[in-house]
């Protein structure tokens, strides 16, 4: 028999009675995969991509309890009406009832990103790639162990979910999720491309700028030189000759060349330390 609740009391209460006595409420807080069989019951804890509270599925022979706020009707079992006649059939119906409902969160929460990435290609916002990227991969983490559940579902012989009553469909949810794995892999393989194409940008604007600041620079030493030409003239003109510079027949002439020696001195000690 299967039995559904959205009331956690009441959930742990029918749990009691099955002979259940472990802390169900812990399970409930984890956003993580919980998964652990026991002699006549498995005990399997999934959560939706979302703010649901987790998924909690107590599976045994005769009874099967689901902790959701996902109530499956008549119509959702129809299908199953032949394989959940099986034995463990009823348990491995409302399993994967369970787990397509989550892929489905999985799936919305894809497509969210993967919008928001288009977005991000269109404006390169750098920002808004980097929350992207983290968002990608934290989704990645937990599709990866949604898609490992599955296989396990699928390959370990475990009594109570057998997934060859529902092969078909079994096989359509693994192959959805792992197919939106594997294009959240191509996702964030194509995110590295965007990120070098901003990289490549943001260094095509540096540049622009390096080479604005160089022309201003050259323009700046340009009136400098200038500037300086008078400076210079005005400086010989208006100078004191020293004493020792006044007995010579052209003391002005005397102390240009001086200069002229100092600077061309000055000059060669610069490039024998390679500063030019």
């Amino acid at each position: 028999m299967i039995r559904t609740f959205s009331d956690f009391n009441e959930f742990r209460n029918a749990a009691t009675e099955l002979g259940l006595e472990m802390d169900l409420q812990a399970l409930t807080n984890l956003d993580v995969l919980f998964f652990e069989s026991y002699e006549n019951f498995l005990i399997l804890n999934v959560r939706d991509y979302g703010e649901n509270p987790n998924n909690l599925l107590i599976l045994g022979r005769e009874d099967s309890l689901l902790y959701s706020q996902k109530q499956f009707t008549a119509k959702d079992y129809k299908l199953f009406r032949l394989s959940m006649r099986e034995p463990f059939g009823e348990s491995s119906v409302i399993t994967f009832l369970a787990l397509r409902d989550v892929m489905d969160s999985y799936s919305i929460r894809f497509e969210q990103l993967h919008a928001e990435l288009d977005m991000v290609d269109r404006t390169l916002d750098v920002d808004k790639l980097d929350d992207i990227g983290k968002a990608f991969r934290k989704f990645q983490d937990k599709l990866e162990d949604f898609v490992d559940l599955l296989i396990k579902l699928r390959d370990r012989k475990v009594p109570q979910v057998n997934t060859k009553y529902i092969s078909y469909d079994y096989n359509v949810l693994t192959g959805k999720a792992q197919h939106i794995l594997d294009r959240t892999k191509n996702q964030l393989s194509r995110m590295s491309g965007l990120r070098n194409e901003l990289e490549v940008k943001e260094t095509r604007v540096l540049n622009k700028r390096i080479e604005n600041l160089s022309e201003v620079v050259k323009r700046l030493t340009a009136i400098t030189i200038i500037l300086m030409i008078p400076n210079i003239i005005s400086g010989y003109f208006g100078m004191n000759i020293p004493h020792y510079f006044a007995t010579l027949p052209n003391p002005e002439l005397a102390i240009i060349a001086l200069t002229a020696v100092l600077m061309l001195g000055g000059a060669a000690f610069l490039k024998w330390k390679d500063y030019f």
